[in-house]
């Protein structure tokens, strides 16, 4: 990743996808073709006064390597520093690539939806998740959004998979955690008061609100050892993106997973 690197995508149409928590401001979100594969783009917030602005992009990438040591299926976003053109301005800026997860002959869904058309009288989501054989996948839904505080897990925010030709299912891998961490914290002031240790509300499609709570959903035997490489998750970013915001997601991220780690210990 050389994010000395600044790469023009000035040529990329951008469309506003408004972001379900209700914060002011959208996603701006869009695509292209490479080496005959579709690229999609996405930034972080984007409004007509403040323009490009928050950490959503960053996010989504600490979040991937968090993933990525865990061994948890998941969206390879890649962090890219480009020029981008919207509403005929440039900006420099960084924004999020990543490529189709989907395999061939597949179509997805979002669970909400395979839920409500898929689900028995009263049957409950974690027992249709169960029925599915989708349980396990959740397990690493909670453990990951509890640790990074996602609050934006809502129903859509999850897909499952369905190949046409072995007709098999499969939950998509892991994919937007841009409402993570400090998000939307912007100003300096906010970042440096905001409290690691508080649990927000969360949007979240499974399980509660409280991202705390939800961790009792997983069984004793799956809650998994947190050996996390911290220098490999956050180092190289300090010299791009402001330093007091990755000290904060560090910070919430080392004593999430000392919390994680003392549950491990009393069983």
């Amino acid at each position: 990743m050389n994010l000395n690197e600044i790469i023009d995508l000035r040529r990329l149409s951008w469309s506003k996808v408004r972001q379900s928590s209700g914060t002011a401001g959208s996603y701006l979100k869009s695509y292209s073709f490479s080496n005959g594969k579709k690229v999609y783009y996405k930034l972080s917030f984007y409004d007509d006064v403040r323009h490009i602005f928050g950490y959503e992009s960053i996010n989504e990438i600490i979040t991937k390597r968090i993933l990525e040591l865990l061994k948890i299926e998941h969206l390879n976003y890649e962090l890219v520093h480009a020029v981008v053109n919207i509403d005929g301005s440039d900006y420099e800026t960084f924004l999020c690539s990543s490529l189709d997860f989907k395999r061939s002959n597949e179509s997805k869904i979002t669970l909400e939806n395979f839920y409500d058309i898929n689900k028995n009288n009263d049957e409950s989501i974690i027992e249709f998740l169960k029925r599915y054989n989708f349980i396990n996948n959740v397990y690493d839904i909670i453990l990951i959004d509890f640790l990074i505080n996602n609050r934006d897990r809502h129903g859509a925010n999850i897909e499952v998979l369905f190949n046409q030709k072995t007709k098999e299912y499969r939950l998509a891998p892991l994919f937007d955690h841009g409402l993570s961490f400090l998000s939307p914290s912007y100003l300096d002031d906010d970042i440096k008061g905001f409290d690691v240790k508080k649990i927000y509300r969360a949007n979240s499609f499974i399980g509660t609100s409280d991202l705390k709570k939800n961790l009792e959903l997983i069984p004793d035997n799956k809650i998994p050892r947190l050996d996390l490489d911290y220098d490999y998750i956050f180092n190289d970013l300090y010299d791009y993106i402001n330093n007091d915001y990755l000290d904060k997601a560090k910070e919430m991220l080392m004593e999430r997973v000392d919390y994680i780690e003392g549950i491990r210990n009393k069983k």
